[in-house]
């Protein structure tokens, strides 16, 4: 069985920040990049944390597969539209840029679209979409991925696991946070479960024989399934239209591997929008109506076995107050991992609570 250790939120991102800076990152572009995998792990999302993330986003900038001082620029703006080059920036940072600038957008124009291109994995799309929620805006965000879905009746990856993510801000209950990859789990889910020797469930994923599998190894090798079917695979689509097409980045087979293709960038892009609730209603109205909505779902009779009725983003909220509390888990064989990447730029090791 696997042991974990404990680390705090701002024990892992401080050690997060060092690690960057010392491994090339200017301090502005390392504390984007550190907040942004630390809020992935702090919310449950290891996939998106610094478990899986660090080692290789530190050889990619190492090797300059990453631009660790990218330039990045709005090369056109229209009405309340944008096009943003991210320079092969890190995603966190292009993502950050991109989606500050479809806020600024929606305040002038009550909406806000921006594409972003020439960039790269930028984490957990939800830490982009939430940034509309104190505005009293519904935020959106969308992003191509690494091909590792076969298109509906096909036999070989054409897309990614493309997720979409809104952000609806609350009253009292909190806001509807929807982040969800458009297959049955995220990639970085069984990735994750091969770095910590844990068997996934069946209808996760197929072995490059189009097998059934519970092994994350072989899963890895082989392909992540469609969320309900063909309907998966027509939100792919459409994501990888917002994402890649609109904003004239690579897409499909020609986005670059996270994990290999360190001779290049992968070109990834993004799509970020805004939308201002009071061009609609004024916002305490409707943040009081999100709160009754909820109130309406919880108040439904529950299903036999299941113990409460939830809306989305409410599991992470509850893990990130979790782990503020206890510490997040840090599984010890990869804490070895993300500490031997540390001693090797010089930057001393996270330490448990």
């Amino acid at each position: 069985m696997p042991t974990y250790v404990r680390v705090s939120e701002s024990d892992l991102f401080d050690f997060t920040r060092r690690v960057f800076v010392a491994a090339g990152m200017p301090p502005e572009n390392a504390a984007l990049v550190a907040d942004n995998l630390t809020q992935g792990e702090l919310h449950g999302l290891g996939s998106h944390g610094v478990s899986r993330l660090l080692p290789v986003y530190v050889k990619r900038v190492r090797v300059g597969a990453f631009n660790a001082t990218p330039n990045v620029t709005v090369v056109q703006r229209k009405g309340s539209t944008a096009v943003v080059d991210g320079d092969n920036g890190p995603g966190a940072v292009v993502g950050t840029f991109a989606m500050d600038l479809a806020l600024e957008l929606a305040q002038e124009h009550s909406s806000g679209w921006v594409v972003a291109r020439n960039s790269n994995h930028y984490g957990a799309a939800f830490l982009y979409t939430r940034k509309a929620l104190p505005l009293g805006m519904i935020g959106f965000s969308t992003t191509a991925a690494v091909p590792q879905v076969a298109p509906y009746g096909g036999n070989a990856a054409a897309l990614g696991t493309n997720p979409l993510c809104i952000a609806v801000p609350g009253g009292e209950r909190g806001p509807i946070i929807l982040d969800m990859a458009t297959t049955v789990v995220a990639r970085g889910k069984v990735q994750l479960a091969a770095l910590e020797g844990k068997p996934i469930p069946l209808g996760w994923a197929v072995d490059a024989q189009g097998r059934p599998t519970t092994d994350p190894v072989e899963g890895s090798k082989g392909r992540m399934l469609p969320l309900g079917g063909y309907k998966g695979y027509g939100l792919a689509v459409m994501v990888e239209v917002f994402s890649s097409i609109l904003s004239g980045a690579a897409f499909g087979r020609g986005i670059g591997e996270l994990f290999a293709d360190f001779d290049r960038g992968q070109g990834m892009g993004h799509f970020f929008g805004a939308l201002d609730v009071s061009a609609f209603m004024p916002v305490d109205a409707f943040r009081r109506r999100i709160d009754d909505l909820i109130a309406y779902l919880k108040g439904m009779p529950l299903a036999e076995g299941a113990e409460e009725i939830l809306v989305a983003g409410e599991p992470e909220a509850r893990k990130a107050a979790e782990y503020r509390v206890t510490g997040i888990p840090i599984e010890q064989d990869v804490l070895a991992t993300i500490n031997g990447v540390a001693a090797e730029l010089g930057v001393s090791p996270l330490q448990g609570m």
